[in-house]
């Protein structure tokens, strides 16, 4: 009898300790934003209020997958450039001629309500109405500004390291049509993965938009956006041979 009440006694003993070691050895809550540490609710509007007071920024658009029809049988495969907040910018188009196979490369230049472009075959300047562009890029803090606000379920992912800068990696989903002022020829209703690198203030360092935005893409398409040189000075002047 002695021994059995013992045998209870240390069995009840094993099961609280057992508790209480299960209880301790559970993983914390994640924090609702994600990565530990990181207040999304505080993140993405300091994000959207950098980049409301960008000044300036070199940019690349690019394809990882897939491209970007400009007309038919042209493909956009990448745009660089620089921009001058409020009223000037300066891009080079890189496209690809699908009939016959060749590389295309058009040069941009906006000042105010002026424009130039490169002839595609010549490589001369001409002024053309700014009106013309399918883009206007002397807003691309506004832009991105808006992109960002769009964002649904943002999420903080981990901690990375982005051309040199440490930020943070934030994943979550938007609808293409929210994509019209970057992406040419946005199409409506598609859902597309969006993932962003913020730095230590807040500031965007690099997009992924994952999935299809334009009709013409391919399920698989994937553009990416790099800043660079934000908020540097940048000379952006009319074409030395452009006409008058």
């Amino acid at each position: 009898m002695v021994v059995e009440l013992k045998l209870k006694a240390l069995m009840a003993a094993l099961a609280v300790v057992g508790l209480i070691v299960a209880c301790g050895s559970s993983a914390p809550a994640e924090p609702p934003g994600g990565l530990p540490g990181i207040d999304i609710d505080l993140a993405m509007p300091q994000a959207v209020n950098q980049l409301l007071a960008l000044k300036s920024a070199g940019f690349v658009l690019e394809h990882l997958e897939g491209s970007t029809v400009l007309v038919p049988g042209v493909l956009m495969t990448k745009v660089s450039g620089e921009v001058s907040i409020p009223d000037r910018f300066r891009v080079t188009v890189e496209a690809e001629s699908e009939f016959p196979k060749s590389y295309l490369e058009i040069s941009i230049i906006t000042i105010d309500d002026a424009a130039y472009m490169t002839d595609i075959f010549t490589g001369r300047w001409n002024q053309i109405s700014a009106g013309t562009l399918p883009f206007n890029l002397s807003g691309l803090g506004q832009t991105l500004a808006g992109i960002i606000e769009s964002v649904q379920q943002p999420r903080a992912v981990r901690a990375e390291r982005v051309n040199g800068v440490d930020t943070v990696l934030i994943k979550g989903q938007i609808i293409s049509e929210n994509l019209s002022e970057l992406v040419p020829g946005s199409a409506d209703g598609f859902p597309v993965k969006l993932e962003f690198w913020l730095d230590r203030e807040g500031l965007l360092q690099q997009v992924l938009i994952i999935g299809r935005v334009v009709a013409t893409d391919i399920p698989e398409t994937v553009r990416k956006l790099t800043l660079e040189n934000i908020n540097q000075p940048v000379v952006i002047e009319p074409p030395g041979d452009a006409p008058n």
